[in-house]
């Protein structure tokens, strides 16, 4: 049976990370299945210029007006679908009112729940604007929707409260990209690499770690390398930045021997799952994580990465990585195998399509 789903998205195709672990790399399997993925993009142009940037309320208003005014007109016609999905939320601001017109209108709704948006929170460069974006009505999409998709099992705890038929898909890496574990030039050609991906919003994380990578960075067999944070407020720890670039994502992280993870404590980190722990162990690269959010359920402690909380386990964790090479090739290579087996589309693409399934038939 085939069937066309509307995506109701925030997110220029491509541009977000979750979407790009998610719903746009499921479109393979789905397609497969003949499940067809169209999508109205809520975010202009000019809307993407200014919200992610301090100030400048009027800017905003008027841009998110415009938004608006575009993007209704291209969720008219969801009744014709066979189903909408929404991701996270309709609109980046503003109540559920798209979402409650298309469940009237009787079109079964699947909702696309990654980050626990039911937990306020204040975006560092919106401040309390950020509370325009309801986080009540989350609770209120999980009820009116046919099917809730989730994340996390703590998110997939959240919506199970409000909806019978929820279904738990981790964020996801193609495994014809990473590829697995692969050796790297000997160390006495080159340093060892410790790495860390991520954006400007959440490279405040690297501060939980600043001492013990200060520390690190005065071995002379050690560099430090962050892809696409821009400034990451550590002057005086020597590092390498380079920008973000889909197209070398994974090239750029093949250069690392360690990949970092450290998390904040925030309201929202106990719920949350990390796309980037998934990249590393898919890449073979031992993984050093805050046990935080669904870092502990992913990583086995001591065999498929390390966990470590404050300046003395992390130090512990990173400089037991970089003596020893053996280490990180048994790590990385145990992390792959687990990330091969469970966080990657084509261990997934059974479930992805009976989760649509349980809704288009």
């Amino acid at each position: 049976m085939s069937a066309r789903v509307l995506v109701l998205t925030p997110y220029p195709y491509g541009t977000a990370p979750g979407p790009r672990s998610n719903f746009e790399l499921w479109e393979r399997v789905l397609a497969d299945a003949d499940i067809t993925l169209e999508y109205a993009v809520f975010e202009t142009n000019r809307l993407h210029e200014v919200v992610y940037k301090p100030g400048r309320v009027a800017d905003k208003a008027l841009a998110m007006a415009d938004a608006y005014a575009r993007f209704l007109p291209k969720v008219r016609h969801a009744h014709d679908y066979d189903a909408v999905l929404v991701n996270r939320q309709a609109t980046l601001i503003g109540p559920a009112v798209i979402e409650r017109w298309a469940a009237r209108h009787h079109t079964p709704i699947i909702y696309l729940l990654d980050d626990p948006l039911y937990i306020p929170s204040i975006s560092p460069t919106n401040g309390r604007l950020s509370y325009l974006k309801f986080p009540g009505k989350v609770k209120n999409l999980c009820r009116l929707s046919a099917m809730v998709i989730v994340n996390s099992p703590s998110i997939a705890a959240f919506a199970r409260g409000h909806n019978a038929n929820v279904w738990e898909i981790p964020s996801l890496v193609d495994a014809d990209l990473y590829t697995g574990w692969a050796p790297s030039a000997p160390r006495r050609d080159r340093p060892v690499c410790v790495g860390w991906i991520g954006s400007h919003s959440t490279a405040i994380n690297l501060q939980v770690v600043r001492r013990p990578l200060c520390q690190l960075s005065r071995r002379g067999d050690v560099e430090l390398r962050f892809i696409g944070a821009g400034d990451v407020g550590m002057p005086d720890v020597p590092h390498t930045v380079t920008s973000w670039d889909a197209e070398t994502e994974v090239e750029d992280q093949r250069r690392f021997d360690i990949g970092l993870l450290p998390v904040r404590t925030t309201p929202w980190a106990p719920h949350k799952f990390y796309l980037k722990l998934v990249q590393y162990m898919a890449l073979g690269i031992p993984p050093v994580a805050t046990p935080v959010g669904a870092n502990g359920s992913v990583i086995s402690d001591g065999r498929t990465g390390f966990l470590a909380s404050g300046d003395a386990e992390w130090s512990a964790a990173l400089e037991r990585l970089v003596d020893s090479a053996d280490l990180r090739e048994r790590t990385g290579k145990r992390a792959a195998a687990v990330a091969r087996d469970r966080y990657t589309l084509q261990a997934n693409a059974e479930k992805i399509v009976a989760a649509f399934r349980s809704v288009l038939a």
